[in-house]
């Protein structure tokens, strides 16, 4: 149990440094990605941090399967280099001890991983489209200078405001006109601020105290109408701010469409705790090296592993998502064959082994 126990932490050790350095170089390349958006003025820089959190937290189900492959690929390299299995096997602990203690390791983290991807993934994706939507919509606001006009929506939407308040959030004494293919829309206001709404995140403009003109350009008959509140998008119809991304809908709702879509996007979802499980199996043979070779030898063999195992699962989803294949085949041939390949490497390295716990031997008579 001891011996269990220390085998569990050194993986765990090692799958928290690789999850670690994970998470940083991806973090650096959205960081770099958002502070562009926001020096192009497509985003609010208030909001980068804290876009940048919830987008490490949405892939944190993604990561947690290669960081758990590759802990234990050098967990156990280590024990390998340092002849510590070798010394454990000799000292009657077996192989059977180890890959249990990998299994208890690789249960947790499929769970976790199932909780994130099925559930806790939608939810902070659907959190960061809406603070998105927020953020971009904030940026044209900022845009605004007082005393200058400004054109969004390829020039449909012209704004002009005489002052924003300090937060610049709010716009003061404000003009805005609307073109539209069979009239135009003029309002003018004493306060405005931007509102997101709905599920699809629309952006408006929301108008208060004012009036608006309504005609055909050119003529005169022009309807005139004081509001107390008027709303006016300042986002096309067509733009897909990020709602209806499959990645934000619920696991519940993906499941009763039956569209190949929704159903490639929950095979994915579902392939991301296999994979846990599936990986954490082919790392085991993978990891074990002779003390001349290092604890490192069969990195690049598991780095081409890995890619081929996850290149076919993308494959097969989006054969799914096409329609040219079956849900019911979907992804699970490639977990089937990658387990497979697991099963075949441990029997293949260690059948004397296997064969010894299967078989009790008999004790020698003198």
């Amino acid at each position: 149990m001891i011996l269990q126990r220390y085998l569990i932490r050194e993986i765990l050790q090692s799958t928290a440094a690789v999850l670690g350095v994970l998470v940083l170089v991806y973090a650096s390349n959205r960081f770099a990605r958002f502070l562009s958006d926001a020096a192009s003025g497509l985003i609010s820089g208030d909001l980068i941090f804290q876009l940048l959190v919830l987008k490490i937290s949405q892939n944190v189900a993604v990561l947690l399967p290669v960081s758990l492959y590759f802990g234990v690929l050098i967990g156990l390299g280590r024990l390998y280099k340092d002849s510590e299995i070798v010394a454990m096997l000799a000292s009657g602990v077996g192989v059977r001890r180890i890959l249990q203690g990998v299994v208890w390791i690789s249960m947790a983290f499929a769970l976790l991983t199932l909780g994130m991807s099925m559930y806790a993934s939608p939810e902070i994706a659907t959190k960061q489209a809406k603070l998105l939507a927020r953020a971009k919509g904030e940026a044209e606001i900022s845009g605004i200078l007082p005393g200058r006009f400004k054109e969004l929506s390829g020039g449909d939407r012209v704004f002009y405001a005489e002052e924003l308040s300090p937060d610049r959030r709010t716009m003061r004494n404000v003009f805005v006109q609307v073109r539209q293919p069979d009239r135009q829309e003029i309002a003018v206001a004493q306060r405005a601020y931007l509102l997101v709404q709905g599920r699809e995140g629309s952006r408006f403009v929301v108008l208060e105290d004012g009036h608006r003109y309504t005609g055909q350009p050119g003529g005169v008959n022009y309807v005139i109408t004081r509001f107390e509140k008027h709303a006016v998008r300042i986002d096309d119809p067509g733009d897909d701010p990020g709602y209806r991304k499959l990645e934000s809908f619920p696991s519940l709702e993906l499941l009763q469409s039956g569209l190949p879509g929704y159903l490639a996007e929950l095979q994915w979802r579902l392939s991301l705790p296999i994979s846990v499980i599936v990986l954490a199996m082919l790392a085991v043979p993978l990891s074990r090296t002779s003390p001349r070779q290092g604890k490192y030898a069969k990195l690049f063999t598991a780095v081409i592993i890995y890619f081929i195992y996850n290149n076919a699962i993308g494959v097969a989803q989006k054969l799914v998502e096409r329609g040219e294949l079956h849900p019911w085949i979907g992804v699970w041939p490639v977990h089937v064959l990658a387990a497979l390949l697991a099963l075949g490497l441990i029997w293949t390295q260690n059948s004397l082994r296997w064969r010894a716990v299967l078989r009790p031997q008999k004790p020698v008579k003198e």
